[in-house]
């Protein structure tokens, strides 16, 4: 079976992707699928979360395991399908794409069928409103810079603090 999905920014402005994806294919190429239809560079770690009827988050489920010790209970992208997370019309999952600027994403299930739009899967079959810039660039060289100097005398008294080594 086909599921075809929303994936909403949340942003000021309506901007989402319909997507269409194998039920039998995992989060993992959902994600991929995610960072394609919103032309993201896909360099950012990604976690999808269950939810509830109110968007309260539940487990996550993350693109990679990347805690100190290995969770025996933790489930990875790759290890569940789209077909366990998005079950029928009341399923729900909060996408969450690069930890530091918190793209944040709604998915709700649109519906199923045995035929795709698309002649490969996944595919993004319908695209609204436009994307805010992934992250903005940084300016090294601003004027701010000019006169900053590592080495300047401001730690020349670094000896006093020697004695603690």
């Amino acid at each position: 079976m086909i599921t075809r999905i929303r994936v909403l920014l949340e942003t000021e402005h309506d901007v989402f992707r319909d997507i269409e994806i194998d039920e039998n294919d995992s989060l993992e190429k959902l994600h991929y699928a995610i960072i394609s239809a919103f032309d993201f560079d896909g360099f950012q770690m990604a976690s999808f979360f269950l939810t509830n009827e109110n968007w309260e988050t539940g487990q996550e489920i993350p693109l990679l395991d990347i805690s100190e010790q290995q969770k025996d209970d933790c489930i990875l992208m790759n290890q569940m399908l789209v077909s366990s997370a998005i079950k029928d019309e009341n399923s729900k999952l909060i996408y969450v794409y690069d930890f530091m600027n918190m793209w944040r994403f709604y998915i709700n299930f649109v519906s199923s069928s045995k035929e795709s739009e698309s002649k490969e899967l996944p595919a993004c079959i319908l695209k609204i409103g436009e994307l805010p810039e992934e992250a903005p660039e940084i300016n090294f060289e601003s004027e701010a810079m000019d006169d900053f100097d590592p080495f300047d005398s401001a730690f020349d008294d670094f000896d006093e603090f020697s004695q603690y080594e």
